[in-house]
């Protein structure tokens, strides 16, 4: 991708764009592959490489959020469900189902029959589009399990989620490569250097560093996406902008 690379900084560099997307994770190339594939002139930088962050940890797994079940989090539930449903519709081939095994042993805060109800709650809201959880005693746990030390254990459960059969990165790539499809320029390590809202053209006038040469390059865009996960707040900062949540 280097000449790719190399072609793109030139583009962008007095560029007049629509839309500015900071941040190469997966949050930053889909808005910029949704953007681009409806036509809107759209930038996706990267201050390091795409898919080095946070989208670089994710486990591959592609969750309905069940954890957020014991904080009652029902709603957001509901949203991480349905989002992991039109991720296997959309990529059958690369979101797959993947079965949890897990045993509760004595002691823990809920019964064993009461965190397969959750699980069985959980099924509900992905409506049903994987298998149905299954409640295991501790003599099908032994039986099945036999690796499983169950002394102490008091039962379990088994219940499905999704994964991302390929690596989450490469994963990210793909809509980095769409949007540059569809007309988009990107380009990693290309950090923001600053950023400054002029009444005059009611645009963004941003000034960016490539990492690899130190060139600056300077573009103007009519709105930014920032998508830099938890750099969000200094960007924030950065531009003056006050949000409801913040990062710890």
């Amino acid at each position: 991708m280097s000449d790719e690379r190399q072609e793109n900084l030139k583009r962008l560099d007095g560029a007049a764009i629509d839309v500015l997307v900071i941040g190469g994770g997966i949050n930053g190339a889909v808005a910029a592959a949704a953007l681009a594939g409806q036509g809107v002139r759209v930038a996706l930088v990267e201050a390091e490489d795409f898919a080095s962050g946070v989208s670089s940890e994710s486990s591959n797994l592609a969750w309905g959020g069940i954890k957020y079940l014991e904080s009652r989090e029902f709603g957001l539930v509901r949203k991480l469900c349905r989002s992991r449903n039109r991720l296997m519709d959309a990529y059958p081939a690369n979101v797959r189902e993947i079965r949890f095994f897990t045993s509760i042993r004595r002691g823990f805060r809920f019964w064993p029959v009461f965190v397969w109800l959750g699980a069985v709650l959980y099924w509900l809201m992905g409506n049903g589009r994987l298998r149905f959880p299954r409640y295991l005693n501790r003599r099908r746990i032994a039986a099945e399990a036999p690796e499983v030390a169950v002394g102490d254990v008091v039962g379990g459960l088994e219940y499905s989620d999704c994964y991302l059969v390929e690596n989450d990165a490469r994963f990210v790539f793909r809509f980095v490569r769409q949007a540059m499809d569809a007309g988009a320029l990107a380009a990693n390590y290309l950090s923001v250097e600053s950023l400054h809202w002029s009444d005059v053209g009611s645009e963004w006038q941003v000034c960016l560093k490539d990492q690899t040469s130190g060139d600056a390059l300077r573009l103007r865009a009519r709105a930014i996406v920032n998508a830099t996960g938890p750099n969000a707040d200094s960007i924030n900062q950065q531009v003056a902008v006050k949000t409801q949540y913040h990062h710890m």
